[in-house]
C-alpha cells in the first residue's frame, strides 16, 4: 500500500514540476516579443534591441549558480511558488513606465526569477523520472514547455503588445500557477549539502562532461535569438506584426508533438544518434525560411525545425540523468542552465548585429551555425576518448 501511496506521490510531483516549465515558458513567450516589439517601436536599431536583450541572459548567467545553495535551505516548492509570484509582480510593473531602461530593468528581474523556475524544477523533475521512462518523460517535459510557448505566442497574437492587456494577462497566469503547488501531497527534493550546494558545484559538473551542456547552449542561443528576434525578422521580410505571435505559437506547436517521438526515439536508438539526427535539421531549417513566400510557409517549416531544436534540451537532460546522481542533479542543472544562459548572453546582440547588417538571411545563417555545435562537441569528446 505505501508503495502506491508513494508512486501516486512521485506522479503528482512530477506534474507539479511540469506544470511549473509549462507556466515559465509561458511568462517568457510572452515576454520575449513583448519586450523586442516595444523596443522596435521606439526606432530602435536591431543591434540596439539584441544588446538590451542580453540583459535577460546575463540574469539567468548570474543567478543559476546560486540555485544550489537556495535548494539546499528552502523546500523546491517554496521556491517555485516565490519565482512564480516574483515574475506576476514583474508583469505588473510593465504598465506603469514606457522608459525602455526601466523596462530592461523588469525583464532583468523577469529573467531572474525564470532561470530559478527552470533549474529548481528542472532538478526536482530529472530526480523524479524513473530510469525506465527517462527519454519519453523529459520527451513530455520538453512538449509540455514548448506547449507553454505556444500559449504565450496565441496570448500575444491576439491580445497585442500595446496596452496593459497582456502584461495583466501574464501577471495572472503567473500568479494562479502557484496554486497547485500546495494542493498535491509530493516527494521533496533531495536536498544539495556540502560543496554540493555551493555554487561552485556549477563549474564541478561543468568540467566533469563539459559536452553534455553544449545542446543546453544551443538551444538558449537558439531560442532566445529566434523567440526574441523572429518578430523583428518578420517585419524585415514584410509580414504583418500578428505573424510573429502565430510563428511562435507554431513553433510550440511542432515542440510539443514532436518531443515525444524525440525521447522515444533516444530510448530506442540511443541519445547521440538522435541529437546528431535533430542537430542536422536544425541546421537546415533556417536555410528552408529564407525562400519562404508567405507566413503561412514560415510557420510549417518553424514547426518542424523548432520541434527539433527543442530536442537539443530534451536530450541533453536525458544526459545529466545518465551521467549524475540525486545529490549531483543540482549542481548539474544548474551548470546546463548555465549553459543556457551563455547562449541568452550571447545570441541576441550577435543575431541584432547580423539581421541589421547582412539582413534577414544572414540572421537565419546565423542560427543554422548555431545547430552544429552539439556535432561539433561529440566530435571533440569523440576525438579525446580516442587520444585518452
Amino acid at each position: 500500500m505505501s508503495e502506491i501511496r508513494m508512486s501516486a506521490a512521485t506522479w503528482a510531483g512530477i506534474g507539479t514540476a511540469l506544470g511549473c516549465g509549462l507556466i515559465a515558458a509561458v511568462g517568457i513567450a510572452i515576454n520575449a516579443p513583448l519586450f523586442a516589439l516595444t523596443l522596435d517601436d521606439t526606432g530602435m536599431s536591431a543591434t540596439e534591441v539584441g544588446f538590451l536583450m542580453t540583459f535577460a541572459g546575463l540574469a539567468g548567467l548570474l543567478c543559476t549558480p546560486v540555485v544550489p545553495w537556495l535548494m539546499g535551505r528552502f523546500p523546491v516548492k517554496v521556491i517555485l511558488g516565490g519565482g512564480l509570484l516574483a515574475s506576476s509582480a514583474m508583469f505588473l510593473l510593465y504598465p506603469l513606465t514606457d522608459n525602455i531602461w526601466v523596462w530592461t530593468a523588469i525583464r532583468f528581474g523577469f529573467s531572474t526569477s525564470l532561470t530559478i523556475i527552470f533549474v529548481a524544477s528542472e532538478a526536482w523533475f530529472l530526480e523524479l523520472a524513473p530510469a525506465h521512462l527517462r527519454g519519453r518523460l523529459l520527451g513530455l517535459y520538453a512538449a509540455t514547455f514548448a506547449g507553454g510557448f505556444g500559449i504565450g505566442g496565441f496570448v500575444i497574437a491576439q491580445l497585442g503588445h500595446q496596452g496593459p492587456a497582456t502584461p495583466y494577462a501574464g501577471a495572472a497566469i503567473m500568479a494562479l500557477a502557484t496554486l497547485p503547488l500546495f494542493l498535491f501531497k509530493t516527494p521533496a527534493a533531495t536536498r544539495p549539502e556540502g560543496a554540493e550546494a555551493h555554487p561552485s558545484a556549477l563549474l564541478t559538473r561543468l568540467m566533469i562532461a563539459p559536452a553534455l551542456f553544449v545542446p543546453a547552449f544551443a538551444m538558449g542561443a537558439i531560442e532566445t535569438s529566434a523567440f526574441n528576434l523572429f518578430p523583428l525578422w518578420v517585419r524585415e521580410v514584410g509580414f504583418e506584426d500578428s505573424a510573429a505571435g502565430y510563428l511562435i505559437a507554431a513553433s510550440g506547436l511542432g515542440n510539443i508533438l514532436l518531443q515525444g517521438p524525440i525521447g522515444m526515439l533516444a530510448d530506442r536508438y540511443g541519445r547521440t544518434r538522435t541529437l546528431l539526427s535533430v542537430a542536422i535539421i536544425g541546421f537546415i531549417g533556417p536555410f528552408l525560411l529564407m525562400a519562404v513566400k508567405s507566413p503561412t510557409e514560415a510557420y510549417a517549416i518553424c514547426f518542424l525545425w523548432s520541434g527539433c531544436v527543442t530536442g537539443f534540451y530534451t536530450l541533453g537532460l536525458m544526459g545529466l540523468a545518465e551521467r549524475f546522481g540525486k545529490g549531483e542533479l543540482a549542481g548539474a542543472n544548474a551548470a546546463y542552465g548555465g549553459s543556457y544562459g551563455v547562449g541568452q548572453l550571447i545570441a541576441p546582440l550577435a543575431g541584432g548585429t547580423l539581421l541589421q547588417t547582412l539582413g534577414p538571411s544572414g540572421f537565419l545563417a546565423g542560427l543554422a551555425v548555431i545547430a552544429l555545435t552539439p556535432i561539433c562537441a561529440i566530435a571533440v569528446q569523440h576525438q579525446a576518448q580516442r587520444k585518452s
